[in-house]
This record gives structure tokens, sequence and C-alpha cells, in this order.
């Protein structure tokens, strides 16, 4: 299992890396895959808050 989420992430990186040609450009996408991934997480503590009432 985890050989196959080190292959995905590497992939993913991959993808990334091709995706923008500069440094700057990486470091604007992964801000905005951060960005992203914390509202996901923000929205899955709502819901749990939810459930807990």
């Amino acid at each position: 299992m985890k050989r196959i989420a080190w292959i995905a992430a590497a992939f993913a990186f991959s993808l990334t890396l091709a995706a923008c040609n500069t440094w700057t450009g990486v470091k604007q996408d992964a801000k905005q895959a951060g960005q992203a991934a914390g509202k996901g997480i923000e929205k899955a503590g709502e819901k749990v808050q939810e459930i807990a009432k």
C-alpha cells in the first residue's frame, strides 16, 4: 500500500513540475495545493462538528 502511495505522489509531483517552467511557478502551485487541502480539512472538521451535535 505504501508503495502505491509513493508512486502516486511521485507521479503527481512530476506532473506539477511539468506544468510550470519556473521555480516561482512551483511555489505558486504548491501554495494553491496547500490552500485547497486546508479548505478540505476545514470542511471535514465542520461536518464532524455537525455530526457530534
